[in-house]
């Protein structure tokens, strides 16, 4: 089979059991949806460290094509739509949780 499945991101199916239970955000025996227990900070820092790790790939890529060590340009420009796409997807993170924010500044108590 040539067409691999894509991965899902992890920081928004798994939970983080140790850090849950450390910061004791979530009861981990209460009726909460298990999609629920994923700290918010993590999701952030994910994105931020898969940001940082495509924008080092396609320094590696860059280098290794300039240098003639690799000739694989396909590659390269997978690389470059994976970083793109990682930082759309922190740019959106970090909109959203500005809007939130506002909405919530914007209740009245």
């Amino acid at each position: 089979m040539f067409i691999q499945p894509m991965e899902a991101i992890d920081a928004l199916l798994q939970t983080n059991k140790t850090s849950t239970k450390s910061t004791g955000l979530i009861d981990p025996g209460s009726s909460v949806d298990q999609g629920a227990q994923v700290p918010f900070k993590s999701i952030f820092e994910d994105a931020i460290q898969n940001v940082v790790d495509t924008d080092q790939q396609v320094n590696l890529d860059a280098q290794q094509l300039a240098t003639g060590n690799s000739d694989n340009l396909h590659q390269y420009s997978i690389d470059i739509a994976k970083a793109q796409l990682s930082i759309d997807l922190l740019v959106e993170l970090r909109n959203k949780a500005l809007d939130s924010y506002s909405e919530v500044m914007r209740m009245s108590i």
